[in-house]
């Protein structure tokens, strides 16, 4: 996999995610599995959450990972996850693509708003 800036973008991000103490609270009961997908290289990275907490990042070739799914190209999600780009209008446009229960697409648009609001 190529996309050493993306894996540092999300590194931050998580770092970000992992210190905000409204978030754990507010998330204490949340565990997941979200697949970033990067549409122009099929390739990615699994972002596991244990009880609202970001636990593990592993690289990954396999589509068919995680519950909720971020899809798009790779510079549009280094954009969107350092906040230069507003992952809501990058949805509504169709550069990415969400896949996954409606319970967790509203738990990523509200950890969004937390981070970046």
């Amino acid at each position: 996999m190529s996309s050493d800036e993306l894996e540092n973008t999300i590194k931050n991000f998580v770092d970000k995610y992992n210190k905000n103490i409204k978030l754990q609270n507010m998330l204490k009961n949340w565990s997941s599995k979200v697949l970033i997908w990067i549409r122009n290289i099929n390739k990615g990275f699994v972002v596991r959450i244990e009880k609202g907490k970001v636990v593990e990042i592993t690289k990954s070739e396999n589509f068919n990972e995680g519950n909720v799914k971020i899809v798009g190209d790779e510079s549009i999600l280094i954009d969107m996850f350092k906040g230069i780009k507003n992952p809501s209008s990058l949805y509504l446009n169709g550069v990415i693509e969400v896949y996954g229960p409606e319970r967790d697409q509203i738990i990523l648009d509200k950890i969004v708003e937390e981070i970046w609001g």
